[in-house]
């Protein structure tokens, strides 16, 4: 399967990308707005990031909706030869906008950002098993974060941390049911962030799972103390069933 071809054939009633095509007229004759994306010369700075740091990707997770910002997603598949015996999504479309970072943060080049989630090499990553929310959720996770700080006109960075309603957790199979976005430091600070034309710089953050018993750990704390309880072997790859560490 090429990289231009795997999409998602049919999606949820919750999922991000249901809705009219962006840059289209609706039924009722509104308009709706072209969504954000990235130019030409951005992409291939962005692509090729994603490329040397995190993998070589086969495939992309083209979005078949993009109402605000189209957002796909890169699957670069294991590579154990590399001591990388795991999946990495990442998402390639979240930093063609800017987030509304406070005025005291406006030099720390916060307003763009990727995410990216690393998953067992054993997870299902066929059109059918996404199907079922148990394999589908990273996905979800990853496209409804990318669009949360455009939705609430803020911004998310290192330390933040994104929850569902009380009760909620991302599947049936699993009690995981919040995330925090921290530094992908298994593939080293030359990762961390890329620098567009403009001299913006895209910073890439990876998705860590939480308990809502660590949740509650940071909320009551702060993320390094948290981070701190982490042993670094629970910190890299999902565990959908992993200790908690609080």
């Amino acid at each position: 399967m090429g990289k231009d071809e795997f999409e998602k054939e049919e999606f949820g009633k919750e999922d991000p990308m249901i809705g009219e095509q962006a840059g289209t007229t609706s039924e009722d004759g509104e308009e709706f707005a072209p969504p954000f994306m990235y130019e030409e010369e951005e992409m291939e700075i962005v692509e090729s990031h994603i490329s040397e740091y995190f993998g070589k990707f086969s495939m992309v997770m083209h979005e078949i909706f993009s109402p605000d910002v189209h957002v796909d997603i890169c699957l670069i598949p294991p590579r154990p030869q590399e001591g990388k015996d795991y999946f990495t999504l990442v998402t390639m479309g979240m930093g063609s906008y800017c987030m509304n970072v406070p005025e005291e943060l406006a030099d720390q080049k916060l307003t763009r950002a990727e995410l990216l989630i690393n998953l067992p090499a054993d997870w299902h990553m066929g059109h059918e098993d996404f199907q079922d929310e148990c394999w589908y959720w990273p996905v979800r996770l990853l496209k409804t974060i990318a669009r949360l700080p455009l939705e609430e006109d803020s911004w998310i960075g290192w330390g933040h941390t994104v929850g569902m309603e009380e009760g909620e957790t991302y599947a049936g199979n699993t009690k995981l049911c919040g995330s925090m976005l921290v530094t992908a430091d298994m593939f080293g600070e030359d990762s961390f962030y890329c620098t567009l034309p403009n001299g913006d710089d895209v910073n890439f953050y990876q998705l860590l799972p939480l308990y809502e018993e660590e949740l509650e750990f940071k909320f009551a704390n702060n993320a390094s103390a948290l981070l701190e309880r982490f042993p670094e072997e629970l910190l890299g790859v999902v565990g959908i069933n992993r200790p908690k560490v609080v």
